[in-house]
């Protein structure tokens, strides 16, 4: 008896499981995401050499002075630790947040900021805002697969335009704009990340981003400029913030302390007008009302006593010779046959593999001998277009680790092309 009981209750289970999938919205089937589920069990494992996930390395988190900063805020403001905070953001985090961006050649204002609960919500909102299913928007080729997962699942139509070394491949651009203003129609916003884009580590140039800013005025749509790199430069100074050189308020600035900080308080914003911002915090309401307390107040206290600034230079001191690392054994272990670039920041290499390639094989293999990597088909909305493409990143690898790696993915790529020899 209690065997078949057990059985009814299962196929009783099934039948609502599928009475429920029927139920749910259509936007679940473009949430679906293969490369990227695959890439986070990836990054769970530690017997790999990883090149996959792009995260800081806590070896450079500043451990002991962070522990010391949340002590002494939660012996201070324990009536406020543990409580709500507003859904925009806690007072004093937007006044630092202030003092950041001016210092970065902005000049915002309280009320043109909202603390987000990391940059993937700040994304989400803004999709939210101002999506509607087949509006038109256009991303950099490649592109963030968080943002392209976020935009398919609000259903828009997306138009992906190439990247160079130096950034948007801008005339393409214009040349798509056109040919919609002929035809009487036009994009929502275009999403940018300017500074060592994930995955292609392209640098907008300072020219480039001045004609994007034209264009947008010219032709009405948004720049959505997410900057979750633009502190990480290894060599050379940072570039103006497009939003720098907004007049119309057509920039919408998202940025975070994820990647230059620490990630685990999950706090990033968005600047834009107090009117966005306004819209924005209704979005958030109906989302997660508001961000944690906790990270917001130490996150302030430690700008507050210099340690975000002391922090910039030390992670650039900490990453450039890994990258000097990476770009070193491609060099020397990859074929010739192969393109790639040098980046000057970020967190990534964007590597073209030889012709006849597939990154997804060579990832087969490459974890056969316990390297790991992201294909670069989690990059692009058609997944096919992305294969002959592999993302190494060298943000969590030591420099030894990197060379060791590298080694093995040129020999396994060599090998394969002499067998097709």
């Amino acid at each position: 008896m209690i065997v078949k009981s057990y059985k009814y209750r299962f196929e009783d289970y099934f039948k609502e499981e599928i009475v429920m999938k029927e139920k749910l919205a259509d936007r679940l089937e473009e949430m679906e995401n293969k490369e990227l589920g695959d890439l986070m069990r990836i990054i769970g494992r530690d017997d790999l050499i990883s090149f996959a996930g792009g995260i800081p390395d806590p070896a450079v988190f500043p451990t002991a002075k962070l522990n010391r900063i949340t002590k002494e805020v939660l012996d201070e403001k324990q009536e406020i630790f543990y409580q709500y905070s507003s859904t925009e953001g806690d007072d004093l985090l937007r006044d630092y947040l202030v003092e950041f961006l001016t210092k970065g050649g902005l000049n915002p204002k309280r009320e043109e900021l909202i603390v987000t609960s990391g940059s993937q919500q700040a994304l989400d909102l803004v999709a939210k805002l101002f999506l509607n299913p087949g509006d038109k928007i256009v991303i950099e080729k490649p592109a963030y697969v968080g943002a392209i997962g976020t935009f398919k699942s609000y259903q828009a139509k997306i138009k992906e335009v190439p990247v160079e070394e130096d950034g948007l491949k801008v005339q393409l651009l214009e040349e798509y704009l056109q040919g919609l203003k002929e035809k009487g129609e036009s994009i929502k916003f275009l999403y940018s990340v300017p500074d060592y884009s994930n995955p292609s580590g392209a640098r907008l140039s300072l020219k480039k981003r001045k004609e994007v800013l034209r264009l947008a005025e010219e032709y009405d749509f948004y720049i959505i400029e997410d900057t979750p790199y633009s502190e990480l430069n290894y060599y050379d100074q940072r570039l103006d913030y497009i939003k720098s050189y907004d007049s119309t308020d057509r920039v919408i600035l998202l940025g975070s302390f994820s990647k230059f900080f620490v990630p685990g308080f999950r706090i990033a914003w968005i600047h834009s007008s107090s009117e966005f911002i306004e819209l924005a915090s209704k979005a958030k309401q109906n989302t997660d009302l508001a961000s944690a307390t906790a990270g917001q107040l130490i996150l302030c206290q430690a700008g507050k006593e210099g340690l975000l600034g002391e922090q910039i230079e030390r992670v650039a001191e900490f990453y450039r010779p890994r990258l000097e690392a990476m770009s070193e054994a491609l060099d020397k272990y990859f074929p010739a046959t192969a393109e790639w670039f040098k980046p000057k920041g970020g967190f990534f290499f964007w590597v073209k593999l030889p012709e006849g390639f597939d990154s997804r094989d060579l990832l087969k293999e490459a974890l056969e001998e316990k390297v790991a990597f992201v294909t670069g088909s989690a990059f692009t909305v058609d997944s096919t277009e992305g294969s002959k493409y592999i993302r190494l990143s060298f943000s969590n690898s030591k420099p030894e680790d990197i060379e060791k790696g590298i080694k093995i993915l040129g020999r396994l790529i060599k090998g394969y092309q002499d067998l097709e020899l």
